[in-house]
């Protein structure tokens, strides 16, 4: 975060530098307020989830404050520090998925190609530092686009599965049944990435003089494991929309 706040102090000193009036009339201060809803995933379904049975929620609330510089009558440039959980939960099934399970009898640990049922449970807690353009349509709507970086100070990707069998150490390798949900579980929430990058774009609608709806679409870039971590064999993005209110203070 240290990192962060520098990076923005620079960013303000430059433009007061070449000519900025960063006076009252020019800013504007909102705070935000919504919920995230989407999923942390592949950017396509890999061969090995062979049916989606499931998906739902996680509380998953966004709350910040954001600062606004005008430019000119329809531009602007924006940035702001957020409080931002990310998380759903989903239920597939699949096969041949390469994993690493703990059998909850004895305690050890599994890693081969699972096929059955698999469910997956995701939480994470972000700092997040948005900074975007905004284009102003009219009087009610405007645009804007831009990145994000997110410091992820809690993660959690649990789960578990079931109702099929592992082979180890390869698809020909010799069958373990895993027939009960809570026989195996996974937990791979210390593999994740501390930072998340990525892009954003969104829309606002004003209410009145006080509050504003908004949408933001935003795309992690950056996969959420370490490029180490083999347990799950394809890359997972945080890709989510924040729908929420802001208030101009």
């Amino acid at each position: 975060m240290t990192r962060y706040i520098s990076i923005l102090i620079v960013l303000l000193v430059t433009a007061s530098a070449y000519g900025f009036d960063f006076r009252k009339e020019n800013l504007e201060h909102k705070i935000v307020a919504g919920f995230n809803f989407g999923a942390t995933t592949p950017t396509s379904i890999p061969r090995e989830i062979r049916k989606i049975e499931g998906w739902w929620p996680q509380f998953t609330p966004q709350l910040g404050y954001n600062i606004i510089y005008n430019t000119s009558d329809k531009w602007a440039v924006g940035s702001g520090i957020l409080l931002d959980y990310k998380g759903m939960g989903v239920r597939d099934r699949v096969k041949y998925l390469y994993t690493e399970v703990k059998l909850e009898k004895d305690g050890n640990y599994l890693t081969g190609y699972f096929t059955g049922k698999n469910e997956t449970t995701v939480k994470m807690a972000y700092v997040t530092i948005p900074l975007y353009a905004r284009f102003k349509i009219n009087d009610t709507w405007n645009v804007r686009g831009g990145g994000y970086m997110s410091y992820a100070y809690s993660t959690s990707f649990k789960g578990k599965v079931w109702d099929g069998y592992m082979r180890a150490p390869d698809p020909t390798g010799s069958e373990i049944v895993i027939e009960n949900k809570g026989d195996a579980t996974f937990d791979f929430g210390d593999d994740v990435k501390t930072f998340d990058f990525g892009i954003l774009a969104g829309g606002e609608m004003k209410i009145n003089q006080r509050f504003n709806v908004f949408g933001t679409f935003n795309w992690g870039l950056t996969p959420i494991f370490h490029n180490s971590f083999k347990a799950v064999p394809f890359k997972m993005h945080n890709i989510y929309v924040t729908l929420g209110i802001s208030y101009n203070l």
